[in-house]
């Protein structure tokens, strides 16, 4: 890849030589950020919101550029996913800094699909999910995984619990979430029951109160994401799993309905929040193949489980375990602790049914 192309945050800043330079790569510069956010669980589809023609692609061999229709990528697959039957878009979701436990992943989720898109399905595990630390003796919860060994633990426990091996990962800082809510001036979301929370993580390792009311709520950025993540009420973390996919759809219609030239400044800003608060394995030739993915896939239809202790599926039981000298909830396969066979069976059913 081209070094200019490594820093985006420089090439913001880059003068260019033309006005209508400025404008293509410009354009292309969002397109790449907003499209690294396409399949994010808290995806905001962002680039659904304009419709440029054309891209510019730097060749990182001789420096030159050349364009290439948007229109043609539409059988653009890359190599190492052509082969494949399905896809798998890990997004992980962290609390980010100012925030108690910034960097657990409290938010887990695989998008599977056929490699075009088809018959697409979320599939969300649950944070309190207790697991072996991989090539170690010890125990902890699944969204510690990443703070202590990174991405590639992660994935590899991911794969032995659910079968699915990962190409492409995600990880979005939550703060932004709350950002992005506040330069769209908040959200209207439908509250199914009264909340309230004595116990939401507060800075400096206290707590304090969250409450809302049932039905029909505007939130601004601050009070989405105590809503999206507040588990101490009734049905906890599956409560609060099914709240961040109903911010989704939410956060998908309000961005999708913004206009590139009329909002251009809201954009600008959300660029701005996304560069700053996220990570991924996408490269250019994957941002391509997600473009092709997003013009395909109905996020409205996509079919959300999670792994649980519900009546749904009946995979889990909970728990208390003594982890780091503490006794908490936790969440374990019916089977048995690293038995995860019904997991990977239900599954494999699942998408097989699709």
């Amino acid at each position: 890849m081209h070094p200019q192309l490594q820093n985006i945050n420089k090439l913001m800043q880059e003068r260019l030589k033309t006005p209508k330079e400025r404008k293509k790569t410009f354009l292309k510069k969002i397109s790449n950020v907003f499209l690294l956010i396409m399949f994010l669980a808290l995806s905001l589809l962002i680039v659904g919101s304009f419709r440029e023609k054309e891209i510019i692609i730097s060749n990182s061999e001789n420096s030159s550029k050349k364009i290439i229709n948007l229109g043609q990528l539409g059988s653009i697959i890359p190599s190492n996913i052509k082969n494949k039957d399905r896809v798998n878009f890990l997004f992980l979701g962290m609390a980010g800094e100012n925030n108690p436990a910034p960097t657990l992943t409290d938010t887990i989720i695989i998008l599977n699909s056929g490699p075009k898109a088809e018959n697409p399905v979320g599939i969300s595990i649950p944070r309190d999910l207790l697991v072996k630390f991989p090539n170690k003796n010890f125990y902890t919860k699944i969204n510690a995984i990443y703070q202590f060994g990174g991405i590639e633990i992660l994935k590899s426990k991911i794969k032995e619990i659910t079968g699915l091996e990962i190409d492409y990962w995600a990880i979005l800082d939550l703060e932004a979430v709350k950002n992005i809510i506040d330069e769209i001036n908040g959200i209207d979301v439908f509250v199914k029951e009264d909340i309230y929370d004595p116990a939401f993580p507060a800075p400096y390792n206290s707590y304090e109160t969250f409450s809302l009311k049932k039905g029909e709520q505007h939130l601004d950025g601050e009070i989405a994401l105590k809503y999206i993540r507040s588990r101490n009420q009734k049905e906890g973390d599956f409560a609060r799993i099914e709240r961040q996919q109903q911010i989704i759809n939410v956060l998908k219609e309000k961005v999708l309905s913004l206009n590139l030239l009329k909002d251009f400044g809201v954009l600008f800003k959300i660029w701005k929040t996304l560069d700053s608060h996220s990570q991924t394995n996408l490269n250019l030739g994957d941002i391509k193949y997600a473009w092709n993915l997003a013009k395909k896939t109905n996020f409205d239809e996509i079919k959300f489980i999670t792994i649980n202790n519900s009546e749904e599926n009946g995979l889990l039981v909970s728990g208390q375990e003594i982890l780091g000298g503490k006794t908490g909830y936790v969440l374990k396969p019916k089977e048995g602790v690293n038995n995860y066979t019904k997991i990977k069976e239900y599954i494999n059913q699942l998408i097989k049914n699709l």
